[in-house]
């Protein structure tokens, strides 16, 4: 292969970095001359003056190149790593028949019994299958020696194990009947390493008895453009309220509530907030659920405020109202939690059958797995519920509840109409607000740029659909 060729695939800045630090004094300075030689070759430095400055010669040059571009096991180039002295890139490949033992030592084994998987795929499944079945048990102990790892169950798996092979037509000149233990070592490393495989059951050996955030099958991908997933879930606004109405005979009866919920349905790529619904209920119903969803399809209408000094400002407002493409776009994902409301079939009918988008409930008492809502509802509470009259604190012990207690005089509480406003207002300005996530964007800004800059298909909702919105809720009786 010619320079210009080789010029052509070779990308260092694609390359995964390696800290040359971690590596002790002599094998740093073997990986900063072979790094510096590779940095020249690209730079079309002579291959002459490479050898002179760095005294990698050019046999060994092409040859660390190649061992760059390999492909590691994560799916990249191995790049810088290649260049760490004794780094293995490629797995030992075993190509000549293993022959009977003589010295009863198993000597000359290397690579067997990774060719005898190979050679019967129907072996290694079942090997597999031993180890996610737990038909053996990996236990550590703590000897004087230190902490040791051993397998309980290993020695009826691997009589198993020689049956299997038998069943194979392996015969006493086969390997691993040729060997003197029959490849029990061999049999254990896999097994180990399959055990291993899980992080739960990694987690667990290594003492740990509650696992937050496990990774599942399930889990929704990751977003990589806006719509691809958006979280939902309800918050408690710690703040008392007065609602006013007007009796029969036309005078206003106000009345005190000290509960408010805000449901949100939040884009996972821009974290912009694609809309909310407030429920006054003391638990919020699958219902609320249901008029969250239509809130966050339906197209944004703009709110006529009241209050002085308080609106959308001039860069404000919500994805839906400021492009009309995205008026009833539909998403691919909808994470929530395991809420009884969220869970209803009433909400998996709407979601799944209505829509036609996947669900993702996460495991339970994990609010880590949806954190950009959390977080969300973090920023509602420092910037808006905490500095209202009536706040109640996040526990009873704190100070702003005490601070911000009105005596009783219901004319400092906020209404139900002025509550409603400024959560419009504050979720108008967050969305125009940048964001540390989106690199100084604010999240209608990554909205935009996603849909419009960068080409996104969208999926909307069909136009019969949308004039029937209502029927996501089903009728009772």
């Amino acid at each position: 292969m010619n320079r210009r060729t080789w010029r052509a695939e070779i990308d260092p800045a694609s390359w995964p970095e390696f800290d040359a630090n971690a590596l002790g004094a002599k094998q740093r300075n073997t990986f900063n001359a072979c790094r510096r030689a590779i940095e020249l070759y690209v730079a079309n430095t002579a291959i002459t003056d490479i050898e002179q400055r760095t005294g990698v010669q050019r046999r060994q040059l092409y040859r660390l190149l190649e061992r760059c571009l390999a492909t590691h096991e994560d799916g990249t180039a191995f790049g810088w790593r290649a260049l760490v002295p004794h780094t293995r890139v490629d797995r030992y490949q075993r190509t000549a028949k293993l022959a009977l033992s003589r010295d009863g030592q198993g000597s000359g084994a290397a690579g067997a019994f990774a060719m005898l998987l190979q050679a019967h795929p129907s072996l290694a499944e079942w090997i597999t299958r031993q180890a996610r079945t737990k038909a053996v048990a990996l236990k550590q102990r703590t000897t004087d020696g230190g902490l040791r790892v051993h397998l309980r169950g290993l020695k009826r798996v691997h009589l198993d194990f020689q049956r299997q092979c038998r069943l194979l037509g392996l015969t006493a000149n086969d390997y691993p009947f040729n060997t003197d233990r029959m490849a029990i070592r061999s049999l254990a490393q896999v097994l180990r390493a399959e055990i291993l495989r899980s992080f739960g059951r990694s987690a667990h050996l290594a003492g740990a008895t509650h696992l937050k955030g496990l990774p599942g099958e399930n889990r929704a991908p990751a977003a990589l453009q806006a719509l691809d997933a958006v979280e939902f879930d309800g918050h408690r606004l710690d703040v008392r309220l007065k609602v006013v109405v007007r009796d029969p005979l036309g005078f206003e009866q106000q009345f005190e509530i000290e509960r408010i919920w805000l449901l949100v349905v939040i884009d996972v790529f821009s974290r912009a907030v694609l809309g909310y619904h407030v429920s006054l209920n003391r638990e919020y119903t699958r219902y609320d659920v249901i008029r969250t969803i239509e809130a966050a399809l339906e197209p944004h209408r703009p709110r006529n405020f009241t209050l002085p000094g308080v609106g959308y400002g001039t860069a404000g407002g919500f994805p839906s109202g400021k492009m009309p493409e995205l008026g009833y776009a539909i998403w691919r994902w909808f994470k929530l939690d395991n809420a009884k409301a969220n869970l209803s079939e009433d909400v998996r009918h709407a979601l799944a059958e209505f829509i036609g988008c996947c669900i993702n409930a996460g495991p339970a008492h994990t609010p880590d797995d949806r954190p950009y809502i959390e977080r969300f509802f973090g920023s509602i509470a420092n910037t808006l519920s905490s500095r209202l009259p009536g706040y109640t604190g996040s526990n009873a012990k704190d100070v702003l509840r005490a601070l911000s207690d009105p005596k009783g005089n219901m004319r400092l509480y906020v209404s139900l109409v002025e509550i409603e406003e400024l959560l419009e207002a504050a979720m108008a300005s967050y969305n125009a607000t940048p964001h540390d996530g989106l690199n100084g964007r604010t999240p209608l800004e990554a909205v935009e740029h996603s849909v419009r800059n960068r080409g996104m298909l969208l999926t909307w909702l069909p136009e019969a659909k949308r004039r029937t919105l209502c029927l996501m809720q089903t009728q009772t009786t």
